[in-house]
């Protein structure tokens, strides 16, 4: 089961990502790493282990307030041995894909964008590449509840993003997740959201999800050195 340590960033700093409520974001205080700057936590990820695959959220560019675009590109130059899986809002795949462009950058796109089916089928064309977030609160899909009735509209590689469940301690939704795992066929599955310790990682790994994607976990020590050699 792959691991993916996950950096969400806001005006130059990693923060702490808690149950989408993403206006109290506050930079991250962590065991692992000195600071909250991006290349501090990233490079103390990957002293901790040698992750292949980096998940980062641009807040700002999601929330339509500004672009982290540079520290990422910085960051996927400075770490060409990792892949990065980069959320840069529907903004930056519609308009712009070039301006996130490395080779080692896949974009995401969530699906709390509202999407038409038509807009969604053309994006997925046009960007093969692209990764589907299947994003959920406390009520469900956040939009586009379509995606949920078949998986003819989804990409190859699935997120599934419960934001109720980010940086709390509620561990995963078992129940989401199975009901997007019913849905799914040849597509690689990956949870987001409550992982707490190794024993989650465990659940993930006997329901045939195909990865994690932590970080909470990992800025408290919940999650170790030794528990990832497990994965």
């Amino acid at each position: 089961m792959l691991i993916i340590p996950v950096i969400d960033l806001s005006c130059g700093l990693v923060v702490h990502a808690k149950q989408g409520q993403r206006h109290t974001y506050q930079p991250i205080k962590s065991v692992i790493s000195a600071s909250a700057k991006p290349e501090t936590v990233l490079s103390s990820f990957l002293e901790l282990y040698p992750f292949k695959t980096i998940y980062i959220a641009d807040l700002d560019a999601i929330q339509k307030t500004g672009s982290q675009n540079e520290i990422i590109l910085g960051l996927a130059a400075s770490h060409k041995e990792c892949e990065f899986w980069v959320d840069a809002s529907i903004n930056a795949i519609q308009n712009n894909p070039s301006d996130c462009y490395a080779e080692n950058i896949k974009l995401i796109l969530g699906s709390e964008n509202k999407l038409s089916e038509e807009l969604l089928s053309t994006l997925l064309k046009k960007n093969p590449d692209i990764i589907l977030s299947l994003d959920f609160n406390a009520h469900g899909l956040i939009e586009n509840s379509y995606l949920l009735k078949d998986n003819s509209n989804w990409s190859e590689q699935i997120i599934v993003m419960t934001l109720s469940h980010v940086g709390s301690n509620k561990g995963v939704d078992k129940q989401c997740l199975n009901n997007v795992l019913s849905l799914a066929k040849n597509n690689k599955v990956y949870a987001a959201g409550g992982v707490r310790n190794k024993d989650d990682l465990m659940e993930l790994k006997s329901m045939n999800v195909n990865g994690a994607l932590i970080a909470t976990a990992l800025h408290t020590g919940a999650i170790s050195k030794e528990d990832l050699e497990q994965f």
